[in-house]
């Protein structure tokens, strides 16, 4: 049986949202204190780290950010010395973004910030809960990128 929903705060979905940015809020300042990155600096660093070289499209999809947020994070990494754009080898008209050796290394960094502030928040669930949290957003995601998909 589903709930009744008469208040935004019984909403999976606002408490899902508000989980993240909250989520968001502390690790946004352990990025601003440890490596001296914005969120969505963070972010693309992260999504270019963990993928390999990416377009712009696919650097907004992977850090979840909109193309424009994508573009500005990957102008501050590149000013840094972090990222570096060169065109795409297949496609004339694109760039891709990769990790300068400088980049790779505040990678790091941000991924063991991020792993932390991750560790720290799940601690409060048990490794079963974990496992049928985790199977249960899969099961979420899929639906939202079937519904992406019909729009």
């Amino acid at each position: 049986m589903r709930p009744s929903h008469k208040s935004l705060d019984r909403f999976l979905t606002y408490k899902m949202h508000r989980l993240m940015k909250q989520h968001d809020r502390r690790v946004a300042q352990s990025y601003a204190d440890g490596a001296q990155l914005s969120l969505a600096e963070s972010r693309v660093l992260a999504a270019v780290g963990t993928a390999g070289a990416l377009s712009n499209s696919e650097l907004a999809r992977r850090a979840n950010l909109d193309k424009s947020q994508a573009s500005r994070g990957a102008d501050g990494l590149v000013t840094r010395g972090l990222v570096r754009r060169a065109p795409d080898e297949h496609d004339g008209r694109a760039v891709k973004v990769t990790l300068t050796p400088e980049g790779e290394r505040v990678w790091r960094v941000v991924i063991d910030a991020a792993r932390t502030h991750y560790e720290r928040l799940f601690e409060a669930l048990s490794d079963d809960e974990m496992r049928v949290y985790e199977r249960l957003l899969d099961k979420l995601l899929l639906r939202s990128d079937e519904l992406d998909e019909l729009e």
